[in-house]
């Protein structure tokens, strides 16, 4: 819907009606709406480097606001209360694509597509050097499939990332490196940034008690004997005929994301839990498990 100016001189009435805008600032306002030039249809977008977006806010919009910013401190309107109401914003973290490449031979392919996290504020040294790690992990991996495969035997090697989790509080890039040749192995690893702080955190960093390992752990057993039960194709290292080989808890730093429902969720690569037909696994915890457990700002 367009905004002409006779929209706008309205809608500002009303907002300082209720307000309660002197008559002497509602005349100021409205002499300064009728000198403005005509509304555009829609805003333009300027592009600018870095992906970043920025929207040109009309003129008419932009002088409006202007106006009334400059003239509402005389007016005694509690502009503090309302901009307390606006909320502060954390550190901005983004994954883009920092190392591409692909090789070839006769019997083996690679293929590699390594993040780099930027961010602003304060949370740039922990995103450098989660960065660092991440290329420096990834160029391990290459190196040691190279390695294995010198004197020949067919395989491949693809290592990706995603955006696991970016919610108001959390960040987290999940890296993938799968490997195959007569069967496949997939591992993962999840690398999470805590916006309010601007720091990567690791999943002992939640906690204040150790207990937290030994309650998500059954709640984990509790889910695995459920769909086991539920499902004759879903199968896990549990109760088994050789339980020195079945799970008995997580580590004290296991791969985790926290979802856009704020539920944590607890990761397992290929292999680690399960036969390889499970592939790599996750479970939701909820909250009531491991509250308890949580340092408290986190809780």
């Amino acid at each position: 819907m367009k905004l002409n100016d006779d929209t706008l001189r309205r809608m500002a009435q009303e907002e300082r009606a209720e307000a309660g805008v002197p008559d002497h600032v509602r005349s100021a306002v409205e002499e300064t709406l009728a000198s403005l030039p005509e509304t555009p249809e829609q805003p333009k977008v300027t592009e600018l480097p870095k992906r970043r977006r920025y929207w040109k806010i009309p003129a008419t919009i932009a002088a409006a606001f202007l106006a009334v910013f400059l003239i509402l401190p005389n007016t005694g309107y509690p502009v503090a209360q309302a901009l307390s109401q606006i909320p502060v914003l954390g550190t901005v973290f983004e994954a883009v694509t920092f190392r591409e490449y692909a090789e070839e031979t006769d019997t083996t392919e690679v293929n590699v597509k390594t993040p780099k996290i930027e961010a602003e504020q304060q949370g740039k040294a922990a995103a450098d050097a989660v960065s660092k790690e991440i290329d420096a992990m990834n160029e391990a991996a290459v190196k040691q499939f190279r390695k294995e495969h010198k004197d020949g035997g067919y395989g491949s090697l693809d290592i990706y990332y995603d955006v696991a989790a970016d919610t108001d509080r959390w960040y987290t890039v999940r890296v993938v490196r799968e490997e195959t040749e007569a069967s496949g192995a997939v591992e993962t690893d999840y690398y999470t940034f805590d916006k309010t702080t601007g720091e990567s955190v690791i999943l002992s960093d939640l906690f204040e008690k150790d207990a937290y390992i030994a309650h998500i752990s059954e709640n984990i057993k509790d889910q695995m004997r459920a769909q086991m039960k539920q499902d004759d194709s879903v199968s896990y290292f549990i109760d088994s005929d050789l339980p020195d080989e079945d799970f008995s808890e997580i580590d004290p730093n296991q791969d985790f994301y926290i979802d856009k429902n704020g539920d944590l969720v607890v990761c397992f690569d290929e292999y680690e839990v399960a036969p390889g037909s499970m592939g790599t696994v996750s479970f939701k915890i909820p909250k009531s498990v491991y509250r308890a457990d949580l340092h408290p700002e986190y809780r």
